[in-house]
């Protein structure tokens, strides 16, 4: 019964965005909805609870459109995300890298701009990023926070998972590589190297 529970209220989910897209009066608002959600990639199959998936759409819906830098710190600590890529099990005694791998290679920097290494140093930081299962609140447990040091795309300190998300932003490469895929969204399967260059400067900014 729970399980068939579960099942209906992710239809239920499904039917309630399907039916925003069709009926909105704002398709921005829907496209870069769903960009963002097949950008910051969750499923409700791992996820399992609808209301947490219901609430990332949300913080999509209200944050899409303003600063990457506010999503992307909105989203590293968003319950469905914390599920979804395991930061909710990961610990200072053994890290789980599923988060720092996806941040790095599909979040922010695109693939080849930094290395294993750096997702092995990167995913300590998060040790100590958990949510609340009782009222579904993001926290930090001390216990689990590695404060040892940490050498994350050629920077070395006690880096905490909000700085590792800001030498993330700090990386040349994160602006280019998300306007390129903003470009594919909205303009053509190939972007302009050129006009990519100059918009990625007014992004960063």
């Amino acid at each position: 019964m729970f399980r068939r529970e579960r099942h209906q209220k992710g239809q239920e989910l499904k039917t309630w965005w399907f039916e925003e897209m069709i009926t909105t009066p704002s398709p921005l608002t829907e496209r870069l909805t769903l960009f963002w959600h097949n950008h910051f990639t969750s499923s409700l199959r791992k996820v399992k609870w609808a209301p947490l998936l219901y609430r990332q759409n949300l913080l999509f819906r209200r944050m899409g459109m303003g600063s990457f830098q506010d999503l992307l710190f909105a989203v590293a600590k968003d319950p469905a995300m914390i599920l979804y890529l395991d930061t909710q099990t990961n610990r200072k005694q053994q890290p789980n890298e599923n988060f720092a791998r996806e941040l790095f290679e599909l979040f922010t920097l695109g693939e080849g701009h930094y290395t294993e290494q750096d997702i092995k140093e990167a995913a300590r930081a998060f040790t100590a990023w958990k949510f609340n299962r009782r009222n579904g609140t993001f926290h930090i447990a001390r216990r689990q926070e590695d404060t040892g040091l940490k050498t994350v795309l050629g920077k070395t300190g006690h880096f905490t998972g909000d700085e590792v998300l800001t030498l993330t932003l700090k990386q040349p490469s994160t602006a280019p590589y998300l306007v390129a895929k903003l470009w594919r969204e909205f303009i053509s399967d190939e972007p302009d190297p050129r006009q990519v260059n100059r918009l990625a400067a007014t992004f960063r900014n």
